[in-house]
């Protein structure tokens, strides 16, 4: 598409792809301005339902007017290609800001009331979002959020003003036939739902403030709150259990922020915050008392003795139990580098004890295995760095070689015992320990602990 254009619209660049369609950057040469193009995708444009979804996120959008909506300029076809043309936003999505350890507590006030009151107008005018997660939320440049992609955007029951208020001309801007979803059907992100739209029931405002609360979450933690080795065991977590407490996960967080978060995960609509606007005066509440001074980070522990303050230690020292996979598989990669050091140690004091071309080539042979093996570490331990995603794929990529190098370290290392097994009994089980610790961890331990902390993780 880059290069062609549609009607006024010259399209640019690609910006992303999501589950109905592909969003480009484009200009519009009528009125000489930059805007995003959605694109039906050309395999769901035969999907009726897929199709409808497309135009009423259109619809949906276009019927509010708020700072922190995407503004909706057309909807339209070029031949057989249906789009809508919409506002263009330089910055980047919530889920590429969030890192491994959430935002810091002033951006995630100032971004998560920008979201509140784009969920309370939103709500107001019977329109619930039922998508809200961080992919759907864009940070400008200038930090302004937006709240993207109503495709899966619904009415709620409303009474409509007799007088016609102008709230209730927005709600009728969409056929209540084209946007309601039969109670049974499942619509929206896992990981993100509330109980109630995991179950298929019908869902109110009450259900993006849920979704409102996992996204704070993960805001502050870095952690989705509810999560699964698949969606079914999300799905489960959701409707089943609590997530880790914040005092574990990020334990130098006000109290305050808490009870919000809380607030909006209760399984219960009828216990749950039931108006987004709450939460917003809440957190504009919370970021005047941030500002003036008032919160207090040691407001989770001023009641607890002297055994809780031993536990934070231990978490400052080891990490919250949800950190607590990641930070032992960072911990295994040290000490191999430490182990393959001693082992090339052990190495040269075997080739002094002995000689011919087979021990200088035992030698070698272990320095090799042992470099790669420290640098392949390295490299993983160093990949964080560059994102999630990127320390997936390079760990994904390295493992087999990690394996290969370490069990062959492990060969080599019983060779070189077996060796001087009589002559230097010592330096023959030191060998032969390190070279057993390396064959095993890269055996058992080292896939284990990917699976454990990077595979099944959300971090």
């Amino acid at each position: 598409m880059i290069g062609q254009s549609l009607g006024h619209y010259r399209i640019e660049a690609k910006l992303g792809e999501g589950g109905t369609g592909l969003v480009y950057r484009a200009f519009d040469t009528h009125l000489d301005r930059p805007v995003a193009i959605k694109i039906l995708r050309a395999d769901v444009t035969t999907n009726p339902e897929r199709k409808r979804r497309f135009v009423q996120e259109a619809k949906a959008a276009s019927a509010l007017n708020h700072p922190n909506i995407i503004h909706i300029y057309d909807i339209s076809s070029s031949g057989d290609t249906d789009f809508i043309a919409m506002e263009f936003v330089a910055g980047k999505t919530l889920h590429q800001l969030i890192g491994k350890n959430g935002l810091p507590l002033r951006e995630t006030l100032k971004y998560s009331i920008q979201i509140a009151d784009a969920l309370a107008c939103a709500h107001s005018a019977g329109i619930v979002h039922r998508d809200l997660k961080p992919a759907n939320i864009i940070v400008g440049e200038d930090g302004r959020v937006k709240l993207l992609d109503f495709g899966l955007a619904k009415l709620t029951d409303r009474t409509v003003d007799a007088a016609g208020d102008s709230e209730a001309d927005t709600a009728t801007m969409i056929a209540r036939e084209d946007v309601q979803t039969e109670e049974g059907v499942i619509v929206g992100t896992v990981a993100y739902m509330s109980p109630e739209q995991a179950e298929g029931k019908k869902v109110d405002a009450r259900s993006d403030i849920f979704s409102l609360g996992s996204v704070l979450y993960e805001m502050v933690t870095g952690r989705r709150p509810f999560e699964g080795a698949n969606k079914i065991s999300t799905l489960s977590a959701i409707l089943h259990e609590e997530p880790p407490p914040l005092a574990e996960v990020a334990s130098d967080l006000p109290a305050e922020l808490g009870k919000i978060i809380w607030r909006c995960l209760r399984k219960n609509p009828e216990r749950r915050a039931q108006h987004a606007g709450d939460i917003k005066l809440a957190l504009e509440e919370l970021t005047e008392d941030s500002a003036s001074g008032k919160l207090s980070h040691a407001s989770q522990a001023a009641s607890q003795a002297a055994p809780e303050e031993q536990h934070a230690l231990m978490r400052k020292l080891f990490g919250s139990p949800a950190d607590r996979p990641y930070r032992l598989w960072k911990i295994l990669h040290i000490n191999m580098f430490l182990r393959c050091a001693l082992l090339v140690y052990l190495a040269w004091r075997f080739k002094n004890v002995t000689s011919g071309t087979w021990s200088l080539l035992l030698f070698f042979s272990i320095v090799f295995c042992s470099t790669i093996q420290s640098i392949i570490a390295a490299v993983l331990l160093l990949a964080e760095a560059m994102g999630t995603e990127f320390l997936l794929g390079e760990t994904r990529k390295f493992a087999p070689w990690l394996r290969v190098f370490g069990l062959g370290n492990s060969a080599l290392a019983m060779i070189m015992a077996v060796w001087i097994a009589e002559g230097h009994t010592i330096l023959a089980a030191l060998i032969a320990f390190v070279g057993i610790a390396i064959g095993i961890t890269a055996l058992t331990i080292k896939p284990a602990m990917d699976r454990a902390a990077i595979y099944a993780s959300n971090r």
